[in-house]
């Protein structure tokens, strides 16, 4: 009698590929883990290293006076990028900054230099991920505060897009603020999420100066306060402006 051919071992096979897809699936587990695991360091350390340069940052603010710098702060990519990395503090790549500021990657190296080269931000930390330098950025002060007097006609052009920019970004912001949050009914829990303040009087020349001084340090008192990455965000926008003693009434 011929003996019968023997077909394929199916369990043998399935058994085989049940170990070696086990064996993949904690292979990828590691690899998950691991990169969990370096992600979890990285944010802790540029915790560390934000909490560490803080008290030495909340000290330093910074009075723009020359034209070139005023120009360089005449960019809504530029500001985006300030503000972003002087909000928390926190060290940022150029990829954070991008995805915070929805803006290609690609297009903000351009910007990163001209901020460099105005000392308005610093390296914080060069890295290797993934076989490529990655460059963290940080904010070289704690607040900034432009005085264009010594060049008012080469300024004032670029004063008058700073000015709009960070009118039209904090509109923005604001506005989409009461659109997505649920605004409390109470009136005193309401002004905590958001409040919005018209002022417009003729006062005497003293009480003017008075208000404006009070204002001042009120913005240098905010400006000094520690950051918490952990806390509440406090956004505002602090403006005043005198019109002349006869305006247009028109105006």
């Amino acid at each position: 009698m011929g003996s019968k051919e023997k077909g394929p071992d199916l369990g043998g096979v399935l058994g085989g590929l049940s170990a070696d897809l086990r064996a993949d699936l904690r292979g990828v587990r590691r690899d998950v883990s691991a990169a969990v695991a370096d992600a979890t360091a990285r944010a802790a350390d540029a915790r560390d290293q934000a909490a560490g340069l803080r008290p030495l940052i909340d000290e330093v603010v910074r009075t723009v006076t020359d034209v070139d710098t005023i120009k360089a702060l005449a960019d809504t990519t530029r500001l985006g990028i300030l503000r972003a990395l002087s909000r928390d503090r926190v060290p940022k790549s150029a990829k954070e900054l991008a995805e915070e500021l929805a803006e290609p990657q690609t297009k903000l190296y351009r910007h990163l230099k001209v901020l460099l080269e105005a000392g308005l931000i610093e390296v914080a930390e060069t890295r290797v991920v993934s076989g490529i330098v990655e460059t963290r950025y940080r904010a070289a002060q704690a607040s900034v505060t432009i005085d264009p007097t010594a060049h008012p006609d080469e300024t004032r052009e670029a004063m008058a897009r700073i000015i709009s920019e960070n009118i039209g970004d904090y509109t923005r912001r604001f506005l989409r603020h009461l659109d997505t949050e649920d605004i409390p009914a109470d009136t005193e829990d309401a002004k905590k999420h958001g409040a919005l303040y018209f002022l417009s009087a003729t006062l005497p020349a003293d009480a003017a100066d008075e208000f404006q001084d009070r204002l001042e340090a009120l913005v240098k008192e905010f400006d000094s306060r520690p950051r918490d990455p952990n806390g509440i965000r406090l956004e505002g926008l602090v403006s005043c402006f005198r019109m002349p003693s006869n305006p247009d009434p028109a105006s």
